[in-house]
């Protein structure tokens, strides 16, 4: 849709320009304007560029500064406060319009709405400020100004809000609504309170109709948004409250940027931006107070900032997009605005503005321009269109061209195109008597095409003329190729009237030879076409096909009876032993029934047991070639009888050897290591070393020789345990240790290694010296790895014999080593309590009976110790013994 000239040219941003031509926009590249936030624009009748402006600054169509376009009061950082109007029944007339918030520093420009008058003459053919900075109010002016025409389609309406002289606040605003007509700007507005209180940050917008006015409210800290809706009655200029309803839940701290109405004005956009959070709002205005209901989130980004929208002439709605710095090279589109949810279809970076950005706002414009649009929904060619207009007053007439060269000057007019194809339409209005032109894009739908004259031909297996039909494989004979209509089935014409379609076409019988089907095939855009096509079957008698073998675990699965088939290789045995030639498909199938229908065909490498399968032949026209059963079978696998674990004894010597026999019905056998190394190829295995083995055995089946290989492992039997040693010393007289043993078999006990005792899984020493006793333990059958444990037994001797002759010359505490024990401390006292000798190193071999280098005389001599062990237990002893000389 495109809709009136006027708005066909947008200037905005760091200058970025676009250009709405025939359904493209066109970026161009000749602005002089950088435009932090609002600028307007406006072309003539013929869509030729006139002026644009920032509210500080006017350019001409030569993108030059118009004379004394320059030093006007308006400020280009604000968001929406600046638009063009031009003078009724004054071609050569504008009003700028434009909002100063803020005293400039030279106390010249004062805070207020201004408008210049812009006049084009032969004088000054591009264009002249004849008056600017004119005030309309000198009260503070928000950012907010938006226009519409008159219901009569020749005034215009202008709409400003302002504080009011007496706020102090500046939070109470008062709508002025102006009114332009052919005397010119009449500055005595019609004035309506607003509602609730509400800061100069925000966006207005008056909908295309003029009917509706919505307003946003963001406070100077953001803490509070509202949405305020106003009835505006386009006769009288009276703006009459509604409804608000506050935006925090939708916002948090998100301040809203820009708003717009869907061009059939069901929807409206708001836009919100805070650096952090940045996204696109969708409001259904029948629900609106359904908050959740009327809601749709089109976009959210954490980056780039979301800004002004601004519907365009091609009733698309326009996102600014600004990264702050630099501004932003393209701008966002919402496709479809007049569809709800994620139908809108919100696209981002849509419109290449580079080498220029974009930035935080784009042209504002009189939005009754946009009301003027030619109303129709795309059809299939062959359809009726219905067209007729809207716009902003009474149409009085029309004038239409179809793009093929058909015409009307209905007002509401019917067309049919007499092919599929684009359409530019365009419709010149008659609206207070003056001639507005309209185009719209129209797509006529093109129709399926079907092919004529087509049949599908299956295989009959008994000469009958009937059999089974997939009537879904007619779809690659009779459709384009790539083609993706959806195709319905019937039996004659009258059941496509009553949409009676075949139930199961994927398994469709005949009942008569020849028999003749009828199809609807719909493409995308709901046209469809009408056609039919012939089944009829075919005798075709093939060959045998010798029975395919193949080794049962071929599939890598052993025992679950299938085999692995190679669908190429299948292909090529057939294709040679039938000479098929190579343009004939040929495909396998579980069943006939499958083979009939070309349903559920088997693939690739594909697992299967022994059964029959169907070889199905489909020729180069797509007709069946016949089909053939034959047999696949899978061998039986070659038996091992073979367990998972094999017990040997720790030294397999010591007894009868075991031998393993590989089952009789196989040919071949392979005993391997756990390297992979053949190590015996005899039908026996004598297990004599622990590790992991393997079986591999042969068998030669249907000329097929197959293997199967077991793994299993040779293990010892595992070694008792020392379950607990006791060892008591109390009686100094009869040391004992106690042995507990955890153990899968009975067990003998020895302290030298040489004679054992017992029979179970425990046992005690008696009578043990003193001293480190080591423990052997074995089981009574020598088949476990024998084990053994190193024990203190703590004594002394009651006495010793320093003589020289190396039997007990020394008297130490024995049963003491660094293993077991942390520290020993032993004095040794004469009669008298005198200490004679300390032992204080495990490594010492004792007392040789000396004392100062001379031997004492035999005697009784007495002892204390302290022993810590590991565990920081302390052990004391004490006791006397005898010193003898011989």
């Amino acid at each position: 849709m495109f809709s009136q000239n006027e708005t066909k040219n947008w200037y905005f941003g760091n200058k970025a320009a676009i250009k709405f031509e025939n359904g493209r926009v066109i970026n161009l590249d000749d602005s002089e304007m950088d435009a932090p936030a609002n600028s307007t624009s406006i072309s003539d009748e013929e869509g030729n560029l006139l002026f644009y402006s920032d509210g500080a600054t006017v350019w001409n169509r030569n993108h030059e500064i118009m004379e004394n376009g320059s030093g006007l009061f308006g400020e280009n950082t604000l968001l929406q406060s600046t638009i063009i109007i031009p003078k009724p029944r004054d071609k050569n007339s504008y009003y700028l319009i434009y909002a100063r918030q803020v005293v400039s520093q030279n106390l010249q420009q004062a805070i207020g709405i201004y408008y210049a008058e812009i006049n084009f003459s032969t004088t000054f053919p591009l264009g002249r400020v004849t008056e600017k900075n004119i005030s309309l109010s000198y009260n503070s002016p928000s950012e907010k100004i938006t226009a519409v025409h008159h219901k009569d389609g020749e005034r215009f309406w202008l709409v400003t809000v302002e504080g009011l002289d007496n706020d102090i606040s500046k939070s109470k605003k008062i709508f002025k609504v102006f009114q332009i007509d052919t005397n010119g700007l009449n500055r005595v507005p019609k004035e309506t309170p607003v509602s609730f209180e509400i800061e100069n940050l925000g966006t207005m917008k008056l909908s295309p109709s003029g009917k509706k006015l919505l307003i946003t409210s963001n406070t100077e800290n953001n803490s509070l948004r509202y949405l305020h809706e106003y009835n505006f009655d386009t006769e009288t200029g009276n703006l009459t409250f509604v409804t608000h309803f506050p935006l925090e839940n939708t916002f948090a701290v998100w301040p809203s940027k820009g708003i717009e109405f869907s061009p059939n004005e069901k929807f409206i956009y708001i836009s919100y931006s805070n650096g952090a959070r940045n996204g696109i709002i969708q409001y259904q205005l029948e629900d609106i107070e359904d908050f959740d209901e009327a809601r749709s989130f089109l976009y959210s980004s954490n980056a780039i900032k979301i800004n002004g929208l601004q519907i365009g002439n091609d009733q698309k709605i326009y996102v600014a997009l600004d990264d702050e710095a630099d501004g932003h090279d393209y701008l966002g589109v919402i496709e479809n605005p007049n569809e709800k949810g994620f139908l809108a279809n919100y696209k981002h970076n849509a419109i290449r503005l580079s080498p220029n950005t974009s930035k935080r706002g784009l042209p504002n414009f009189i939005q009754s321009y946009f009301a003027s649009k030619i109303i129709t929904e795309n059809v299939c060619y062959i359809d009726e269109f219905s067209f007729y207009a809207e716009s902003f007053a009474p149409i009085s007439g029309i004038s239409w061209d179809f793009g093929d060269g058909n015409t009307s000057t209905e007002i509401n007019t019917k067309h049919t195109y007499n092919s599929p194809g684009t359409y530019i339409v365009t419709a010149i209005l008659s609206v207070a008597n003056k001639n507005i032109t309209v185009t719209k894009l129209v797509r006529a739908f093109e129709l399926p095409i079907i092919l004529p004259n087509q049949e599908l031909v299956e295989c009959d297996e008994d000469l009958d003329g009937l059999t089974t039909f997939n009537l879904e494989n007619i779809r690659d004979k009779i459709l384009r190729r790539g083609a993706t209509e959806n195709i319905d089935y019937y039996l004659s014409l009258n059941d496509i009237s009553t949409d009676t379609k075949i139930p199961n076409p994927e398994n469709f019988q005949n009942t008569i030879s020849n028999q003749q089907i009828f199809i609807k095939a719909t493409n995308e855009n709901g046209c469809f076409e009408i056609g039919s096509f012939t089944i009829r079957t075919r005798f075709v008698q093939l060959g045998n096909i010798p029975t395919i073998f193949v080794c049962e675990n071929s599939d890598g699965i052993s025992g679950n009876a299938k085999g692995q088939f190679n669908i190429l290789n299948l292909e090529s045995h057939i294709r040679s032993q039938l000479t098929i030639p190579a343009n004939s498909r040929l495909s396998f199938y579980p069943t006939f029934e499958n083979a009939q229908t070309s349903t559920n065909n088997y693939t690739g490498l594909f697992s299967e047991t022994s059964k029959t399968i169907y070889l199905k032949i489909v020729e180069a026209d797509q007709s069946c070639g016949g089909i053939k059963a034959f047999q696949i079978v899978v061998n039986s696998e070659p038996i091992i009888n073979l367990q998972e674990e094999y017990t040997i004894c720790f030294d397999p010597s010591l007894k009868p050897p075991i031998v393993l026999f590989g089952d009789i019905s196989n040919e071949r056998f392979e005993w391997r290591n756990s390297n992979g190394v053949i190590i015996r190829s005899t039908r026996n295995f004598v297990l004599s070393a622990v590790g992991e083995f393997s079986l591999t055995v042969y068998k030669t089946e249907n000329n097929l020789e197959c293997s199967n290989t077991k793994t299993f492992r040779v293990v010892n039997p595992n070694p008792p345990e020392f379950s607990e040693i006791l060892v008591n010393t109390e009686d100094e007289t009869n040391n004992i240790i106690d042995v507990l043993i955890n153990g899968n078999s009975n067990y003998e006990f020895s302290l030298d290694n040489i004679n054992f005792s017992g029979n179970g899984n425990s046992y005690t020493f008696s009578n043990v010296a003193a001293g480190l006793q080591t423990i052997f333990v074995r089981d009574v059958n020598s088949c476990e790895q024998q084990i053994q444990r190193t024990v203190s037994v703590i004594g002394y001797n009651k006495y010793f014999t320093p003589n020289g002759d190396g039997i007990n010359d020394f008297w130490n505490i024995k049963g003491l080593d660094s293993n077991s024990f942390k520290s020993i401390n032993v004095s040794i006292f004469d009669r008298y309590g005198k200490v004679i000798h300390s032992i204080t190193d495990f490594t010492s071999l004792g007392w040789d009976g000396s004392f100062n280098g001379k031997n004492l005389p035999e005697n009784n001599y007495w002892f204390k110790s302290e022993i810590i062990d590991k565990n920081d237990n302390l052990i004391k002893k004490s006791g006397n013994f005898s010193l003898i000389r011989n």
